[in-house]
């Protein structure tokens, strides 16, 4: 006979339960701990960088009234000649074209290159003084800003300038782990203090984009990396200033003191492992001696009782073996009593093997629908996985990207479906061995129903849709996420089976001992006899409609884990899916 490990035997376990007792109080310490000094930690981090995106955007928005002050003098005594533009161009090194521009045409002009570009298209409007914008040109590498000023007499400035001067006042970060970039108003990146993202043109992620400003955020970068953010607008330039770390940096001061936590726990588990050990030798001791006087019992070599001996649990536990041990022998001469009788027995029990027989061949046939069903519902979707995956591998084709980016999502979402698919799977399973659990509270359904209503009215698609509730609050004990699946069930069947024009109606009514939803519709219903077989895994009434079959079977299964009904029937031209839940067990709510 094998001998158990260590591990295995009780003296094992009450070793390591005594252990995880004194071990487990300094885990839940020790995380919630860390847990509270990682979230300070970014929280002051989160508080440095959105100090940090002020101070920016003050300096930023600084440098844009400079530049706009020296520009609108030149605009101003423009009418002196080209002289104005020469000294605002001195003045501002990132100026690149200017120009001064009246109802006839353009008045004066300067260029800092020496093949004078194509004149400008009109930048300034009239009614509106100043005007902040963003031009990218192939021939000029980096972006370039625009700005146009405008007179009431009339007279206009058009300026580009180049992007650096942000660049500038983006540098001059004061801590080195912060990153800074500087967006227009579709995303792209004008300057950053990383300028190989202004030179490849990158856009900023979209929560930077579309967050609020001026409160921090968190995302995940294209490398699956945590950062913290601050975002702020820009209002001249129409865009955003971001100032964002990764976390990753900015919790690495805290490696520290997680190695010295680590430590100290092996050290708190080294040291409740000898009083564990010393616990389960006293209490396995004496029943070592009861397993071996029960392999002698076994083995017919018990020919007298066990003294009783130890501690009075352990002698309670012999003289229960003993008597067992009496009783084992008297139990073999009734044994031999009802040996006698069993031939009477025999035509009986060869009729109930029979019919289990006749049981098992039932069960096996379903069994075999069963896995035809399951490899037709997983086969679609994996041969279109392996059809794309084929394609976009194809070694004589260069796919452009947004056609292989089209494959790859449509391989994403027949994954999702096998996955869809083998959790009703699992639901399912659950259901059918008694597993299947619910997490039930109380709610007030009619209420359930109400916030429902706008996420059923989209699965409507356009047809006419009315909820009907009564008057009243109600409670029942119920799980919400999983009613609320119940009903979307049976609204997309009700859409899917019905007629495009068709009514659907869902009702909530409150009888004697429940309530009842009820979902209806004009469509033509489910065959005449088939109305059971609707909730059986599987089971489609047209198998020309997609589906894996087990939306209504889970729904059944949710129902009866709530201690309700579910069913369907025809009232009046009406197909209608009914289910009820009973009421009760809200008094302490």
């Amino acid at each position: 006979m094998r001998r158990a490990s260590w591990f295995s035997r009780l003296e094992g376990r009450f070793t390591l339960a005594a252990a995880a007792a004194g071990l487990l109080p300094l885990v839940l310490v020790g995380a919630v701990a860390w847990y509270g000094l990682s979230r300070s930690y970014l929280g002051l981090a989160g508080a440095r960088i959105e100090s940090e995106a002020a101070r920016l955007q003050g300096s930023l928005d600084g440098r844009l009234e400079a530049i706009a002050g020296v520009l609108g003098e030149a605009l101003d005594a423009s009418g002196d000649g080209a002289w104005p533009l020469r000294f605002a161009a001195a003045r501002l090194p990132e100026v690149v074209v200017l120009q001064v521009r009246e109802a006839g045409g353009v008045r004066a002009r300067w260029s800092r290159f020496e093949v004078d570009p194509a004149p400008l298209a009109p930048l300034a409007r009239a009614g509106a003084p100043e005007t902040w914008g963003a031009v990218r040109r192939d021939d000029w590498g980096e972006p370039q800003l625009t700005l146009g000023l405008a007179r009431p007499s009339g007279r206009f400035l058009e300026a580009v300038l180049r992007a650096p001067v942000l660049w500038d006042a983006l540098v001059e970060l004061r801590d080195p782990e912060l990153h800074a970039y500087l967006t227009d108003g579709s995303g792209r990146i004008l300057a950053s203090s990383d300028r190989v993202e202004v030179l490849r043109g990158e856009r900023a992620p979209r929560e930077a984009q579309h967050g609020v400003a001026g409160r921090v955020f968190r995302y995940r970068d294209d490398r699956g990396a945590w950062r913290l953010a601050v975002a702020r607008d820009v209002d001249r330039l129409g865009g955003r200033l971001v100032v964002e770390a990764p976390v990753q940096g900015l919790l690495a001061p805290l490696s520290g003191p997680l190695l010295t936590l680590l430590a100290a726990l092996l050290l708190a588990m080294t040291a409740s492992y000898l009083p564990g050990w010393r616990l389960a030798r006293s209490v396995t001791r004496p029943l070592d001696e009861l397993a071996r006087g029960a392999r002698e019992l076994e083995q017919g070599r018990l020919e007298r009782p066990l003294a009783e001996s130890g501690p009075p649990e352990a002698r309670a536990a012999v003289r229960a073996f003993n008597r067992m041990a009496a009783e084992l022998e008297q139990g073999r001469l009734e044994l031999e009593d009802y040996a006698q009788h069993l031939e009477d027995r025999v035509a009986e029990r060869t009729e109930a093997l029979r019919l289990a027989l006749e049981r098992a061949l039932e069960a096996d046939r379903a069994k075999t629908r069963f896995l035809a069903s399951v490899s037709h519902e997983l086969r679609t979707p994996l041969a279109s996985i392996k059809g794309f995956a084929s394609t976009l591998l194809a070694p004589d084709v260069a796919w452009k990207p947004e056609e292989a980016a089209e494959f790859l999502r449509i391989i994403e979402s027949e994954a999702d479906r096998m996955h869809y698919l083998v959790n009703d799977l699992l639901d399912l399973a659950r259901g059918e061995r008694g597993a299947f659990a619910v997490r039930p509270a109380p709610r007030d359904p009619a209420r359930l129903l109400r916030e429902l209503e706008p996420r059923l009215q989209r699965l409507a698609r356009g047809r006419p849709f009315r909820v009907r509730l009564p008057e009243g609050s109600l409670c029942v004990r119920l799980d919400a996420e999983r009613i609320r699946s119940v009903l979307v069930n049976l609204v997309e069947n009700a859409v899917k089976y019905g007629p495009a024009d068709g009514e659907v109606t869902v009702e909530l009514d409150e009888l004697a001992e429940s309530v009842r939803f009820r979902v209806s519709d004009t469509g033509p219903g489910v065959p005449e006899g088939l109305e059971a077989r609707v909730f059986e895994p599987f089971f489609r009434a047209d198998d020309a409609t997609r589906g894996s079959g087990l939306g209504l079977a889970i729904a059944r299964t949710i129902v009866e884990a709530h201690g309700g009904a579910i069913g369907l029937t025809r009232e009046g031209g009406r197909t209608v899916a009914w289910f009820t839940l009973p009421k009760g067990g809200c008094e302490d709510a």
